[in-house]
């Protein structure tokens, strides 16, 4: 026993060396070399965050944590305070068609009369109280549109009536009023099944847990992509090849916004812990929606936020 303790001090101290250097190495490098070994530090600690077992309060210190390196925290732009109670910090996606601009109690939507389908839907969420309001009984066809789409268009079609702005985040934010409200039809697409319910809403749940509760308030703006021209059809209605969604916060103390891009292919995925590897260009997402995010920023200031992807998945 006295042995198996030396041995196992002498590993303890062999750790403590090699962590003393290897934090004397990132102070002395330059800030590429200092987001590297970032970059592989991160790597385990999103094995451990993202393992499925580690209690919440740790997932959150490793959060704090990680959103203090260089990797994960990225460029701050300059900018001024997003207007107080936006859907979207600084205007909704400017869009080429005229799309129908329809603003709920807790989220906003862009709508298609001609596809038929909504484009895009903004959301803010913010700190809550959290719990679990009685899901609505059904879907309801929202006659604002001309389109009018009803809920058996989608039934045995073999996809999901899926959510832009979801149900869970906007009850907790905005009430049960809001909540009914994402189920009209108008904030629906088909979505597959496994990732409807995994991989999207793991995404979904991230916002309303976790960023919340890092960054406070959370502007989030989500919609399909169609890349065939006509887009494959379930009845009348299209059916996406992928997902985008462009996560934004504000940053009081620098006085700068940042954001995040997620483009995420329309395909059974229930899980993958490496969200990174659906990282794009903001840039990239206007590319294929022919949408233009931010548009009351100056061009110079959009430039910045949306030409290069942020480094890493927040």
């Amino acid at each position: 026993m006295r042995f198996l303790l030396k041995v196992l001090g002498w590993l303890l101290l062999g750790v403590v060396f090699s962590l003393a250097a290897l934090l004397a190495i990132y102070w002395l490098v330059e800030r590429p070399q200092k987001i590297a070994i970032e970059q592989q530090t991160l790597n385990v600690i999103d094995h451990v965050r993202e393992d499925g077992t580690t209690p919440d309060k740790v997932i959150a210190a490793l959060d704090r944590f990680a959103d203090k390196t260089e990797a994960i925290k990225g460029d701050i732009v300059p900018a001024p305070l997003p207007a107080e109670n936006a859907f979207a910090p600084y205007g909704e996606p400017a869009d080429r068609w005229g799309l129908k601009h329809l603003v709920n109690r807790g989220y906003s939507v862009g709508y298609d009369d001609r596809l038929p389908s909504p484009r895009w839907s903004s959301y803010r969420v913010f700190p809550h109280q959290g719990g679990r309001l009685p899901r609505p009984p059904t879907f309801y066809v929202d006659e604002r549109t001309q389109a009018r789409v009803s809920t058996a268009e989608y039934t045995r079609s073999g996809y999901d009536r899926g959510h832009l702005a979801p149900n869970y985040a906007i009850s907790v934010c905005y009430g049960a009023e809001a909540q009914k409200e994402t189920f009209l039809l108008s904030n629906i697409v088909p979505q597959l099944h496994a990732l409807n319910a995994g991989l999207w809403k793991d995404i979904e749940a991230r916002i309303i847990h976790r960023y919340v509760e890092r960054y406070g308030e959370v502007w989030v703006q989500v919609g399909p992509i169609y890349s065939q021209s006509p887009p494959r059809k379930m009845g009348r209605i299209p059916v996406p090849d992928a997902f985008w969604m462009v996560i934004s916060e504000y940053e009081h103390q620098q006085n700068g916004i940042r954001a995040i891009a997620f483009l995420v292919p329309h395909e059974e995925k229930w899980r993958d812990r490496e969200l990174t590897r659906y990282v794009v260009s903001i840039r990239k997402i206007e590319s294929l929606t022919g949408l233009d995010f931010f548009p009351q920023l100056p061009v110079a200031t959009q430039n910045q936020l949306e030409l290069n992807p942020a480094p890493r998945a927040w």
